[in-house]
């Protein structure tokens, strides 16, 4: 375990170390240059790099919770619909700063207030879809969670939100819904606001540490449940802490990047590869796989930008990097255990 975070460590630095002195260069033009930056522009690539380490630790964690919650290897937060009930939120939030936006003109806090406000529609739209699908995935009379039920409902869910978004999207100038396009695509931004960078930190610290409270349980959760209640552990609040913990993971990642695919659903396998079924070994190492996968993603995406005079937005690459290694992985059984 030690040697793996070691090495985990290791190469999330080193790939955080190539994102920041990786970039263009107002004295070479658009080129690439590697070298430490300076001033505002190491301020910039230091933003850029914590938010995409947030989001895809994030991400990560959330699939961990949410694969053993359905005891599913393809669960990620996609599956329960909470990425999309969240980005529903964000894009409600768009429509209406357009509408008030043309009404009156607004202070510079307000301005900055509606700009990156969207953090608390962010998480009214993933508790939304949290609550509706725990209704929805509740065995009648009993009051357990069916995870069957449960990924029935979350396609569901996440199938309405996508109509509700087109909809909504209709109704906007087409520079929003450009703004729209863009958000649904997924990005990392270097003008992220330090307060949501933090704040998204501490709810992936919070997660974190009430998921190492409940790594034990995490693991007996992983059997049947008739097995585990004979074991001391009670199923169904097992599962309402996994569900509230991704919901709330999921909710501050698409509050700072957008929908973003793939690495809430890689992260965990790779971990649960090299290190074992173990939560307690998992809840380390699968966050620092997935800021590293993010950042990695990241910085392929700014020199795409640089080469292409276009860039690649991060969630196509992550889907570009996940999507091929996710088939593979399959295919060869590797962390399908």
């Amino acid at each position: 375990m030690k040697g793996w975070l070691l090495i985990a460590l290791a190469s999330c630095m080193g790939v955080a170390f190539l994102s920041l002195c990786t970039g263009p260069t107002l004295d070479h033009g658009l080129s690439i240059r590697l070298a430490i930056p300076h001033g505002a522009t190491f301020g910039l690539r230091m933003s850029r790099i914590a938010a995409a380490a947030v989001v895809g630790a994030s991400l990560s964690l959330s699939g961990v919770y949410l694969q053993n919650l359905l005891r599913n290897p393809l669960a990620d937060p996609y599956v329960l619909g909470l990425s999309g009930g969240a980005s529903l939120g964000v894009v409600i939030w768009i429509f209406l700063l357009s509408i008030f936006s043309q009404m009156a003109k607004l202070p510079h806090w307000g301005e900055e207030l509606l700009t990156f406000g969207h953090t608390l529609p962010a998480f009214v739209g993933a508790a939304l879809a949290m609550m509706v699908c725990f209704w929805l995935g509740r065995r009648s009379g009993s009051g357990f969670m069916d995870p069957v039920r449960l990924i029935l409902a979350g396609v569901v869910i996440s199938t309405i939100a996508s109509a509700c978004m087109l909809f909504v999207n209709s109704f906007l100038p087409d520079y929003d819904q450009n703004r729209v396009y863009f958000y649904l695509f997924g990005y990392i931004s270097e003008i992220t606001p330090r307060w949501l960078i933090i704040g998204s930190g501490g709810v992936l610290a919070v997660s974190w540490t009430i998921g190492l409270r409940y790594a034990r349980q995490l693991d007996i959760a992983s059997l049947s449940d008739i097995e585990a209640a004979s074991l001391g552990v009670s199923m169904r609040r097992i599962r309402l802490v996994n569900f509230i913990l991704s919901s709330v993971l999921t909710a501050a990642s698409v509050a700072i990047a957008g929908p973003i695919g793939f690495v809430g659903l890689i992260c965990p396998h790779m971990a649960r590869r090299l290190v074992g079924p173990s939560h307690r070994r998992l809840l380390v190492i699968a966050p620092i796989f997935g800021a590293s996968l993010l950042i990695l993603a990241d910085l392929v995406t700014r020199t795409s930008g640089i080469i292409l005079n276009h860039p690649i937005p991060v969630g196509v690459m992550t889907a570009i990097i996940g999507g091929p290694l996710f088939l593979y992985m399959m295919r060869s059984g590797t962390g399908w255990r």
